[in-house]
């Protein structure tokens, strides 16, 4: 199979390459920086989503570039993680249109953000989209992508990704710090949930969906076992043989992050992986402490 790949040299990009390689698939990669490989193509700068066309086409683009959402969420940040997501893909959307033979499949990157803050109910794929900035970015996001099932007959599959674990990138090498520090800690009540998974069953997945055929629509990537922030905390501490007495209260992180605290440190979202799990996915690691020993093992 011959897939492309947006924002390759990122974490989750670079080890979707490698896994995608491994497997035998033929990788094109779009960066805007060159990269070795005889199938790397460089996005134009001033218009990103111009992606060049390869010499052969392809039968999955699956597209992972966007703007960071970690920051403090000022009004220029938020245009450009807005931009960087509706606007970007549906401009996608139409260069696709113009190559001689498009994709025959476009997987787009998405988040639990979808969902907004939901407390307790349990989400599968299948819940209403929630309320607030995040879930307002992913439902243009998604809306964007979808366009291609028309304009390109593609099939599209959209990525609701959790908290993602790797060493290389995401949140887990800053937590690990702080924890080996003694300053880690639940964030506001603790009880919040957080829809989490590792970069293994992350690539997995996203692999997985490109191989079968028969998926489209949205695609919760998380582990089945989803933890409170309070249950994270305990496992995380355990791992690293830690105490995690330190306690950020709501208010405080409200204070110094704003809104990011509130969509993204404090929100609760139990999502699961229910189509996954349908397709007959196997989990790599389904549960949290596993899944910390065995990246906080390396």
């Amino acid at each position: 199979m011959r897939i492309g790949i947006t924002g390759a040299t990122g974490f989750i990009g670079t080890h979707l390459s490698t896994l995608a390689t491994q497997r035998g698939h033929e990788i094109t990669t779009y960066s805007r920086r060159p990269r070795s490989g005889p199938h790397s193509l460089v996005q134009p700068t001033q218009t990103p989503w111009a992606l060049p066309q390869p010499d052969r086409p392809l039968d999955v683009l699956i597209h992972l570039s966007g703007e960071p959402v970690f920051g403090l969420w000022t009004n220029a940040k938020r245009a450009l993680i807005d931009e960087s997501r509706g606007a970007f893909t549906e401009k996608l959307v139409d260069h696709l249109a113009s190559w001689t033979q498009p994709p025959a499949a476009l997987l787009v990157a998405s988040g639990v953000g979808y969902y907004g803050d939901r407390t307790d109910e349990i989400l599968t794929e299948s819940s209403p989209a929630g309320s607030g900035f995040l879930a307002e970015v992913c439902i243009a996001w998604e809306t964007a992508a979808q366009r291609a099932k028309d304009r390109l007959g593609a099939r599209v599959v959209h990525f609701r990704t959790g908290l993602v674990l790797g060493n290389e990138g995401g949140a887990l090498p800053l937590m690990r710090r702080a924890f080996k520090f003694g300053v880690g800690g639940n964030l506001g009540s603790g009880n919040q949930w957080m829809p989490w998974i590792h970069i293994a069953d992350e690539i997995g997945l996203i692999l997985w969906a490109a191989e079968n055929a028969t998926l489209a629509g949205p695609l919760n990537l998380c582990a089945p076992n989803p933890v409170t922030n309070a249950d994270f905390t305990r496992a995380l501490a355990a791992t690293v043989h830690r105490p995690a007495f330190f306690h950020a209260p709501a208010f405080v992180l409200k204070t110094l992050l704003g809104d990011l605290a509130q969509e993204m440190l404090l929100t609760s979202q139990r999502a699961v992986p229910a189509a996954a799990q349908a397709g007959g996915y196997v989990f790599q690691y389904p549960d949290l402490t596993p899944a910390l020993a065995h990246l906080l093992a390396l």
